[in-house]
């Protein structure tokens, strides 16, 4: 009986696990070129490369913001900036 109890505890771990994983995988911008229209048909090289501008650019901006902004706050608005950012570059994200 006692085992049974192990298991289901170790179970249910796994699947908080999981979904905790899968919750916070959805909140992070995506940075693959795939989730990205190249409208102008730029390629990967010139993906990657504005993709490391933005993220720098994001976090820099993130860092200067000031007053009373929560973690979560202040995390949707540099994902904002990062996904602006990367729109005024011409990459687009797919729906």
């Amino acid at each position: 009986m006692r085992a049974f109890k192990r298991n289901n505890k170790v179970c249910l771990e796994i699947i908080v696990l999981f979904v905790l994983a899968l919750f916070i995988s959805g909140c992070a911008p995506k940075t693959d070129y795939l989730s990205y229209e190249d409208q102008k048909e730029k390629g990967v090289k010139v993906f990657n490369k504005d993709l490391q501008f933005c993220q720098k650019y994001s976090n820099t901006k993130a860092r200067q913001i000031e007053g009373s902004k929560g973690a979560g706050e202040r995390f949707n608005q540099k994902n904002s900036i990062f996904l602006l950012c990367m729109k005024n570059k011409d990459w687009i994200l797919k729906e």
